[in-house]
């Protein structure tokens, strides 16, 4: 590998970002990376984690067997309990992630600056080429100090003709990831990793619009903090648009990113970062073996990994703007891949010796751990009480109990209040109608929840690829 100029004078004229590469790179980028000892989705579960699904699944059989009802009714109490505490939590993490209006830091114009490395994979985005330079071009960081990186895969040469049309300037290169398997966008990732620049790198998406002074006050951050802050993720965020689909996953993406993942943030536990702008100090990135080419929330992992050797995420204050998923037919297999790759990070970070600490277990299981519960369960706790109001309704039976009420009153109040709040801080209008229909939207987690299992058995390592179309974001930056 090169020797790396990490910095450089801004009244310097020149650019020291090394030849662009419009070919193939050798196959060695995407086979040596990292430990062999380092937690991977490839291992699957460990001995102990199959002795202990066995024992469940032997004791669930045997107590529903024997003592049929009243096994559904502590199940279903647990249930009650664990959605208590998780309200609670998420209610408190609204206010525990308030803070003063931010006001945009003091962004060095003069003087040294890092150069910073940006690295966006492609694949089959041929139609989002001219939309991603555009945004690109729009950043405010100088161009002497800017290292973009397109990771393109070898059989995609509609998005590599497409990226040679928009006459590319200098600090832009194309990088071709060669044939292999796992064709995933972390593999992509790593084999860019390997011919970065920068002292810092993030990571966009096709469709992604970063706000002009994101990459700026990274580097302040970065500057100002000990070395120990590795990574700051920043707020992604939904331009809603008018169907259901789209508002519903703006408010999703609203709670996640304004109030819960602050709230984790500020109180120092591990972040399950997004799949985009997060950016790294690279030489952490690259002695943790850069991202798990595995797994299909390569994010989520890394964000677990750098807890388990001690270092730190934080939050920014610039976001970053993306196009809403509007469709069923999209977001199913978007949520399909998510709900997997959550599956298989549990299954990383719960074997023995994982190095994670018990606050940061906490947080793998309040994030990761929760949200694959609720997408199991919310299609069937709402089909049940469909049909136990229905039945109450004709007469055949009791409405929910007060109990169940108070229950599902608090967990809602929870939700909505989290996505009020966090929707306001995004600057997205809210709806009161939006927020009824929250309700309708949980339980099709339920449908990715079981496509995710059922992918996570046979084809663990497919990517199911969400599909973008250029479309203009209705942001106020």
């Amino acid at each position: 590998m090169r020797e790396q100029s990490h910095s450089f004078i801004l009244d310097h004229p020149d650019f020291v970002s090394g030849e662009v590469l419009n070919r193939p790179v050798g196959a060695h980028c995407a086979s040596h990376r990292g430990s062999t000892e380092r937690p991977s989705a490839r291992d699957g579960p460990g001995p102990e984690q199959k002795l202990v699904w066995v024992g469940l699944a032997i004791t669930a059989l045997l107590a529903l067997s024997q003592w049929p009802w009243a096994t559904l009714s502590y199940l279903r109490t647990g249930l009650w309990i664990l959605f208590l505490v998780v309200s609670v939590i998420r209610g408190i993490a609204v206010f525990a992630s308030a803070s003063r209006p931010p006001r945009p830091p003091n962004l060095p114009r003069r003087g040294r600056l890092p150069i910073y490395s940006v690295i966006i994979p492609l694949y089959n985005e041929a139609n989002m080429v001219k939309q991603m330079v555009g945004n690109l071009k729009a950043l405010t960081y100088p161009r002497k100090a800017l290292d973009v990186i397109f990771a393109i895969e070898a059989d995609d040469g509609l998005t590599l003709h497409a990226l040679r049309d928009q006459n590319l300037p200098p600090w832009m290169r194309i990088i071709v990831a060669p044939p292999g398997s796992p064709q995933t966008k972390p593999r992509a990732c790593n084999v860019a990793l390997d011919y970065a620049v920068g002292r810092f790198v993030v990571i966009y998406d096709a469709e992604d619009r970063p706000h002009p002074h994101q990459l700026l006050e990274a580097a302040h951050r970065f500057s100002s903090a000990g070395e120990q802050v590795a990574c700051l993720q920043a707020p992604l965020r939904i331009a809603p648009g008018k169907g259901f689909w789209s508002r519903q996953f703006a408010l999703e993406y609203a709670a996640h990113f304004e109030t819960f993942l602050p709230a984790l943030a500020r109180v120092g536990s591990a972040l399950p970062l997004g799949g985009t702008s997060n950016h790294l100090r690279i030489d952490s990135l690259r002695k943790l073996g850069g991202w798990d080419p595995f797994n299909v929330t390569e994010d989520a992992d890394l964000g677990f990994r750098l807890a388990s050797v001690g270092l730190k995420t934080e939050m920014l204050t610039f976001p970053t703007w993306e196009t809403p998923t509007s469709r069923f037919g999209v977001w199913l297999p978007q949520r399909s891949r998510w709900l997997k790759g959550y599956m298989q990070t549990l299954i990383v970070w719960t074997r023995r010796r994982s190095g994670l600490t018990l606050p940061h277990q906490l947080s793998l299981w309040l994030t990761l751990g929760v949200s694959v519960l609720s997408a199991l369960i919310h299609g069937p706790i709402a089909l049940l009480l469909l049909i136990q109001s229905i039945l109450a309704l004709c007469g055949w039976g009791s409405f929910i109990s007060s109990t169940g009420l108070v229950l599902v009153a608090t967990a809602w109040t929870s939700a909505i209040l989290s996505m009020s709040v966090g929707a306001k801080r995004a600057g997205i209008d809210i709806r009161a109608r939006d927020l009824i229909l929250a309700v309708a939207y949980w339980p099709f987690a339920t449908l990715a929840a079981a496509r995710a299992f059922y992918q996570l058995l046979l084809r663990p390592y497919y990517w199911d690829k969400t599909p973008h179309k250029p479309e203009p974001l209705r942001t106020a930056l």
